[in-house]
């Protein structure tokens, strides 16, 4: 190390061995001991990021459980205090009670054919399409009562309202898959609890309003809508297994 006053080297040592000028080694000292104490300091991990949907899922989730809850407790009350808000609530009860039947056939028929998109995804599909026209002729009839509510209103109640029927259907699945037969029984009230629904849901709106059509007449004219439209599915569904049936056998001979 070279002396910053006379120039002079010095292999070692605090001061210059010529001059006696004390030597610059601090500073070297000083960085090195700088560089060690940053190796060594303390390194803190980042938190993980969390996923927006992910989290607003499991909120929304935790809110339809308490929803679902709610309305198994106090039904009647729950539903007469709905409106457009739950309409998502709403919607997902009409989903859930959609998939229960499909879901109990395929998981009986499943060793037989196990295709389920074919068992359950369609089925379920046109079954909520009828539930959905089914509101819809609620909602007709409601606004035949002079009851100013939107679709969104009546869909909300309605679905409401089909916690109970959707909760017998969603037990009589689990019953089902341990073979115990009062699922049958659980089966029936949930299949015709959809259509005591409509009564419930039309006398809900129309209670407080006396004016325009009413509720016993609107519920029987929402009956009768709902046979005509069962009466039309099932002539067509007829007609398509005619169909099949006529197409197998043409099949056949044409082979023959």
């Amino acid at each position: 190390m070279h002396c910053i006053q006379c120039g002079q080297f010095n292999s070692g040592g605090n001061f210059c061995v010529k001059c006696g000028t004390r030597l610059q080694v601090d500073s070297f000292e000083q960085q090195a001991v700088a560089v060690s104490e940053a190796g060594q300091q303390p390194t803190y991990s980042k938190p993980a990021t969390q996923n927006p949907h992910v989290e607003k899922a499991k909120t929304a989730s935790k809110l339809y459980l308490s929803y679902f809850l709610q309305g198994m407790k106090t039904p009647t009350t729950l539903a007469q205090s709905v409106y457009g808000d739950q309409f998502v609530n709403g919607l997902i009860t009409m989903i859930i009670y959609a998939l229960s039947i499909p879901l109990m056939m395929y998981f009986g028929v499943r060793d037989f054919v196990d295709d389920f998109t074919e068992m359950v995804i369609q089925p379920a599909f046109f079954y909520l399409l009828f539930i959905g026209f089914v509101a819809l002729i609620t909602f007709a009839v409601v606004r035949m009562g002079r009851v100013q509510v939107s679709l969104k209103d009546v869909c909300a109640r309605f679905g409401t309202f089909l916690i109970v029927p959707t909760s017998f259907l969603l037990m009589a699945l689990i019953l089902s898959l341990v073979q115990i037969e009062l699922f049958i029984l659980l089966l029936l009230f949930g299949f015709l609890g959809l259509f005591l629904v409509v009564p419930f849901t039309i006398y809900s709106f129309k209670k407080d309003v006396p004016n325009g059509l009413d509720g016993i007449y609107g519920t029987f004219l929402a009956y009768l809508a709902i046979i005509i439209l069962l009466v039309t599915i099932g002539a067509i569904m007829i007609n398509l297994i005619i169909g099949v049936i006529g197409s197998m056998f043409d099949f056949g001979f044409g082979f023959f």
